[in-house]
């Protein structure tokens, strides 16, 4: 063989092996996220058919058929596995949220149905209570998990001139400060859903809204969200 050819031989074998490699790695995530994809739906069916206490990591390690070392290589405790389903989750409950938006136009009354009706979620949902309950961080836990659709909302407010705040980060973050620690405040109270109004209320007077308009939009009739 010449030297050209076995230049190019060896090109070949290097250019399959790297392929190879590739396809490799590829392989290997793929397991790992599929193996993350069954342990997170196995805590999902298990916490959504019993009260999330009860739940023990050994239970989620059983219902997905991998062994506790396995769980370890993914989260580090049951509550970290409950961060990707709440976030599920609330993407879930936002589409329904929105879908049932109707003939709504502006963005006051817009961020206060959503706000409105994602806090009623989250305070009704055992799997949301617990997590909120629990995380050692909620605010930034929250964030994650619904921060996203808060934010959305601020923005159309603020690009229609709306909303009257000097600083869109800063008001962002601030308004989901207070929203996070209203809903922990609002956890063990018999009737939360008055309490939950006023806070939508006093964002929207933060917003640059007046007392009197806030008060009426942040306390319009809420209808129920359909079941479909």
């Amino acid at each position: 063989m010449t030297a050209v050819n076995q230049a190019g031989a060896m090109k070949a074998v290097m250019t399959t092996e790297t392929k190879a490699d590739a396809a490799g790695v590829g392989r290997v995530e793929r397991k790992r996220r599929e193996t993350r994809q069954n342990i997170v739906g196995a805590a999902q069916r298990l916490m959504t058919t019993r009260p999330v206490d009860e739940v023990t990591i050994q239970n989620i390690t059983e219902e997905a058929d991998v062994g506790h070392g396995t769980f370890y290589l993914h989260f580090k405790s049951k509550y970290e596995v409950l961060v990707p389903i709440v976030q599920a989750r609330a993407a879930h409950w936002d589409a329904k949220v929105q879908s049932q938006l109707g003939d709504l136009q502006d963005p006051a009354e817009i961020f206060s149905f959503n706000a409105r009706h994602m806090a009623r979620v989250v305070l009704n949902e055992p799997l949301w209570r617990w997590f909120l309950a629990h995380s050692g961080v909620p605010i930034e836990d929250m964030r994650a998990a619904v921060g996203a659709f808060g934010a959305r909302d601020l923005r159309r407010g603020f690009a229609s001139g709306r909303f009257d705040v000097p600083d869109l980060s800063m008001s962002t973050s601030f308004m989901f400060g207070a929203y996070v620690n209203s809903l922990l405040a609002c956890l063990d109270l018999d009737e939360p859903e008055p309490a939950l109004d006023q806070v939508v209320e006093m964002m929207l007077r933060v917003l640059g809204l007046s007392a009197s308009e806030a008060q009426t939009i942040a306390n319009a009739p809420l209808p129920p969200l359909e079941s479909h």
